[in-house]
């Protein structure tokens, strides 16, 4: 396995042009180094001998330390406001972990389904017995008022 350092990128060339033509406005001031492609990346890994996904696993590894280093680079108010944001950070994190709680104790699609069939069953129950239980009470009412007049 190839060493841990981060791969070092020859420096892009600037062009300069000839102090003789000064009809010409000086278009290319200072130009930022080129950043290389993922692709770049792996390819430069694998032509030092390593397989494609050990090439990409490393490509990921230099990526996540340059993050680290950026990020742990901060000094004085920077140091504060990445204490602040790592804060906000954890509070959207906790939020959203709360949120995820909330959503895996609804019921799913199945149990969802299930419910509706049992609650159809049961409005059906009750309106196929409610017209006899009516009819019923009904009957009782007649023979009271009917025993009551005689």
């Amino acid at each position: 396995m190839a060493s841990s350092s981060p791969i070092a990128l020859p420096p892009t060339p600037i062009s300069l042009q000839s102090s003789s033509s000064s009809t010409e406005p000086i278009t290319q001031k200072k130009k930022l180094p080129q950043i290389p492609t993922p692709q770049e990346l792996v390819s430069h890994y694998e032509s030092q001998g390593m397989e494609t996904n050990e090439a990409s696993m490393k490509v990921i590894e230099d990526l996540q330390n340059v993050l680290v280093r950026v990020v742990s680079s901060g000094r004085g108010k920077k140091d504060k406001f990445m204490v602040e944001s790592s804060r906000k950070l954890e509070t959207v994190h906790t939020r959203l972990a709360i949120l995820e709680l909330k959503l895996d104790s609804k019921p799913g699609y199945g149990e969802s389904l299930a419910l509706g069939v049992a609650a159809g069953t049961l409005v059906k129950g009750i309106g196929s017995v409610v017209p006899h239980v009516f009819g019923a009470i009904g009957q009782m009412w007649n023979a009271v008022k009917s025993s009551t007049k005689a």
